[in-house]
């Protein structure tokens, strides 16, 4: 698990709530605090959607909406000047996704018992957190993926100029 401190929270929260950054990443759970406490279920109702949306989703493993669909919903309860008291949101990709969504190749077939790869961000008392984690079937000696996926994602704030310190 890595932790980060974000150190320029405002460009972070544009890149998170205005910018397409993390449009394609899939999220189980938001939670926003502002006059009310505001909470989102990221899962997806596939009984809402006809068949062929239902095929389409099932083919694809999506059980998650992406935060691109969410996004106007949070921005909504935010707007005005004033910062939200607290803010949570968690990604989380399976397996197989991390390849196309961070364009970094960390699954093979040997890992099969890893069940997803997670991304938290939360805004609290004027600090932005980050951290990592990686859920697994079974309990493993074995920090390889868990360490891979610490450093993709240290890889990808980088290309995103994120300054941010280990904590």
């Amino acid at each position: 698990m890595l932790a980060l401190k974000i150190n320029d929270v405002k460009s972070f929260m544009n890149q998170l709530l205005i910018g397409g950054t993390f449009d394609s990443f899939p999220m189980t759970e938001a939670s926003v605090t502002t006059y009310n406490t505001f909470s989102i279920d990221g899962w997806i109702n596939r009984d809402f959607f006809d068949t062929d949306t239902q095929d389409i989703l099932a083919r694809n493993n999506i059980v998650y909406s992406p935060w691109k669909e969410i996004k106007p919903f949070c921005r909504s309860i935010i707007r005005g000047k004033l910062l939200p008291l607290h803010l949570k949101i968690i990604f989380q990709f399976m397996p197989e996704q991390v390849a196309s969504v961070l364009h970094k190749e960390i699954y093979t077939e040997a890992d099969a018992s890893i069940r997803g790869f997670f991304l938290n961000i939360q805004y609290k008392n004027q600090t932005l957190l980050c951290t990592t984690g990686v859920s697994m079937q079974s309990f493993t000696m074995d920090k390889s993926q868990e360490r891979l996926w610490d450093e993709t994602v240290l890889d990808f704030f980088r290309q995103l100029n994120v300054g941010c310190e280990q904590l």
